[in-house]
């Protein structure tokens, strides 16, 4: 329809427009509405339009109905309120910062003039539907508190009484008869199964798109629901809080459609917003019991975790944030939530703190003998795996266990002088099939295959300079020349373990990588860093058959197993029949020792003025270069990033390191780039301290780790983290470490783009990761690894 060039309210539209429209914008407008705008489309044309189409849309009060009422319902859910007159409201796309914008009760107040606002309403109601979720405890003040305030919300309700006992739970039963909600009602305290049976009751509502959960502690703005409806997406955005928590690091602020929010990794759980394919991924929420008693569960810290960090299809994971609209919900301070005091669960979707223990007999291995394994200890160069055993043997040492371990290096029997020679000898002896046939046979021998303990009183060989101390030391301990190769290729042919005499006494056989070994006498603790060759086969050269049995047989063997994270028990479970019980997840603990108090700044700078290098300028990535730690797709982004900051690789180059590093070779040549990549293949732990502390940033896209000791080590020195948000590095890195998607390029360009540009998110980052390193004390290690050792002493 045509309206007069004359009416006022009509005038008033066009000449906003005119101001803040571009000519070519395309907008929803009644009838032939604006000539000096051509991109307009009229209400008749609604039902082929899509609101990416649109720039403006101008709806007429008295013709609501006119629109087709999806679209209608999209522009207000969506669209921003710029301008009202007692005719028309004008949305747009884009806010209008020097124009207040309508509040929305105020558009709804105007609305309501028209006999057809109740149907629009509904139908914006209809496009992505919410509903609530009260969890409520022993606490029938609270809940009469924060019910009405949900109700309020106008979307339906369900209140979940979990395990509240006698009058509580009777009073809850009335406070949900009088408002007519339904009320589900759980016999014993189950945070994560009461959360799960809510969740639960709305996703049998095929209708319900989103689904809010509340605690009774919650005071509940009553426009929550109307500002998170502007800010969510199922993809990009699906889950969002409206409480905003300071315990809980923001990563960085920002703005989604003109409403201010904060990017976050986890969250207090007073409130989760999330949608119906988010929620139905993460059930159900598991449910953990401590060995010895049936009637602990998982604590809300625990359940919260799962639903933000640790579950792996959870937002963070997938590179995403927890978004958080910041005002909306509010924790009452007077009835906060109390749990009772819980032992620590056996699956843990973030780090738990570990009380304090002393060194009493209770928490002591006085008198326990234990043998390690020697496979990596023996190795000259370190790997990660030799970390670990050190770190192993310096926490059993403070337990007060008497440690040795088993050799694999080569003797001369006959002769003294050859026998040490021989022992210090690196280089790999050539060794003929009729040597192979006769140790296959020898350990094959029952009881007759043993090993020796060395005897270290001559001293013939100068070690000075090639061995550490800590090998000198364990060198006084068992050898068995090349017993774990023969036992590797026993197994690999006849599938047999082999069966190893000791001369003393030992009670512990702890193998800090599956070996096909056992000890007579012993009972055995297998250490699992990973699953990677199940996991990601064309990413490591193991023979894929040959681990998969030996991983087997050890879980089978072992009376403890030791995970080096809750990812890695888990990809044990899904792989392995195995009782969880028997699994102990430890951890790892830092091996690094802290820079001395005196190590100034200016110390740091001289020492790495070796390495070409200055404090604060240059990012930094540690470790091996093989295919599973991404260095190709890091060097790819990091070419296209507009820094002259050098990448400094510290790693030494393993499988297929050419492909890797091929691709952009240029990178390496001073002369043909202007950026400037530096390989250190080989970095002492004490160089490795002041790289880590002179980093602008650390680096670490990598696709999977057991455990990904690297981030932790550069967090303990205060360099800030970016990591992959793949497999246990969400679970360690927790909420102090920036996540990229690490087969997307340029999210990893992205994120590095964001630490460079922001030097206070950079600040935030480093200080978030030097607490978070606490959690991987040696002193709370030497606690877990007690808790391990008693599992499988009985």
């Amino acid at each position: 329809m045509a309206f007069p060039i004359d009416d006022l309210y009509w005038l008033q539209v066009r000449d906003f427009l005119q101001q803040h429209a571009q000519p070519l914008d395309a907008i929803l407008a009644p009838g032939e509405f604006f000539e000096p705008f051509p991109g307009t489309y009229p209400y008749s044309v609604s039902p082929a339009l899509s609101l990416e189409q649109l720039a403006f849309a101008v709806i007429h009060k008295g013709q609501i109905t006119e629109i087709y009422a999806p679209l209608g319902a999209e522009i207000v859910h969506k669209f921003h309120p710029v301008y009202a007159n007692a005719v028309f409201v004008v949305y747009a796309r884009a806010p209008i910062t020097e124009f207040l914008a309508t509040d929305e009760n105020d558009l709804k107040a105007l609305f309501e003039r028209m006999d057809a606002v109740d149907r629009f309403y509904d139908l914006e109601g209809n496009i992505q539907p919410a509903a609530a979720v009260v969890l409520t405890h022993n606490r029938p003040d609270a809940l009469d508190r924060s019910l009405p305030q949900v109700l309020a919300l106008n979307i339906p309700v369900v209140v979940v009484d979990n395990g509240s006992e006698g009058e509580k739970a009777a009073q809850n039963q009335a406070l949900a008869d009088r408002h007519q909600v339904q009320l589900l009602k759980l016999p014993q305290f189950r945070p994560a199964a009461a959360l799960s049976a809510g969740v639960s009751y709305w996703l049998n509502d095929p209708s319900i798109r989103w689904i809010s959960c509340f605690q009774d502690t919650a005071e509940v703005r009553p426009e929550t629901i109307a500002l998170l409806q502007k800010v969510q997406d199922p993809q990009e955005r699906p889950l969002l809080v409206g409480d905003d928590d300071p315990d809980h690091a923001t990563v960085r602020s920002d703005s989604v459609n003109g409403i201010p929010v904060k990017l976050k990794l986890s969250s207090s759980g007073v409130h989760f917003h999330a949608h119906r394919d988010y929620w139905a991924s993460l059930l159900p929420i598991p449910v953990s019991t401590p060995p010895g008693d049936e009637e602990e569960t998982l604590t809300a810290t625990d359940e919260n975790g799962w639903i933000t960090t640790w579950s792996p299809r959870s937002i963070v994971k997938r590179g995403g944030y927890v978004v958080c609209v910041p005002g909306l919900v509010n924790a009452s301070e007077s009835t906060t939530l109390t749990v009772q005091p819980r032992s620590q669960p056996k699956s843990q979707p973030k780090i738990q703190p570990i009380a304090e223990s002393h060194a009493d007999d209770s928490n002591s291995l006085a008198g326990v003998r234990v043998l390690i394994d020697g496979y990596n200890l023996q190795l000259t160069k370190g790997t990660g795996i030799k970390t670990y055993g050190l770190s192993l043997i310096q926490a059993l040492t403070e337990l007060g266990a008497e440690i040795d371990v088993l050799l694999s290096r080569s003797a001369y029997k006959k002769n003294a002088v050859l026998d040490e020679v021989y022992f210090f000898d690196n280089q790999d002896k050539d060794r003929n099939l009729l040597f192979v046939l006769k140790g296959l046979l020898k350990s094959l021998s029952g009881p007759l295959y043993r090993a020796k303990r060395r005897d270290t009183s001559s001293n013939l060989v100068v070690k000075r300079g090639q061995y550490s101390d800590d090998f000198l030391k364990y060198a006084a301990s068992f050898n068995l020349p090349q017993c774990y190769d023969l036992a590797n290729v026993l197994y690999k042919k006849l599938k047999i373990s082999t069966q190893i005499t000791v001369p003393e006494k030992i009670d512990i056989w702890h193998a800090t990588y599956p070996l096909p070994i056992q000890v007579r006498g012993a009972k055995k603790i297998t250490t699992i860093h990973d699953l990677i060759p199940l996991r990601l086969p064309y990413a490591t050269l193991d023979d894929k058959e040959s681990f998969y049995y030996k991983t087997e047989a050890a879980l089978k063997e072992s009376a403890a197993i030791i995970a080096v994270s809750e990812h890695t028990k888990q990809d044990i479970l899904t792989y392995f029949e195995v009782d969880p019980d028997r699994i102990i997840v430890t951890y790892q603990p830092i091996a690094l020792k802290p820079l001395d108090d005196g190590d100034t700044d200016e110390e740091v700078e001289f020492f790495l003025q070796q390495y070409g290098l200055e404090p604060q300028n240059y990012l930094l990535f540690v470790g091996a270069i093989e295919p599973k730690k991404n260095v190709g797709r890091l060097l790819d982004a990091y070419a296209t990033l507009d820094t002259e900051m050098p990448l400094i690789i510290a790693g030494k180059k393993g499988w297929l390191w050419e492909e890797e590093l091929g691709k952009t070779a240029y990178l390496f040549d001073q002369k043909r780039s202007k950026k400037q990549v530096r390989l250190l293949e080989y970095v002492s732990t004490n160089a490795l301290r002041y790289l880590y502390r002179g980093a602008y940033c650390f680096v670490f896209p990598s696709l999977y780790e057991g455990f990904g000791l690297p981030p932790v080590e550069a967090m303990t020195f205060g360099c800030p983290v970016i990591t992959s948000n793949a497999s246990c590095l969400p679970e360690v890195c927790g909420n102090a470490a920036l996540y990229v998607d690490p087969y997307d390029v340029k999210d990893i360009r992205r994120k590095l783009e964001q630490v460079l540009s922001d030097r206070p998110l950079r600040d935030r980052l480093a200080k978030a990761g030097q607490q978070n390193s606490r959690n991987f004390s040696m002193e709370k290690y030497v606690q877990r690894l007690h808790q391990a050792y008693r599992t499988a002493l009985g």
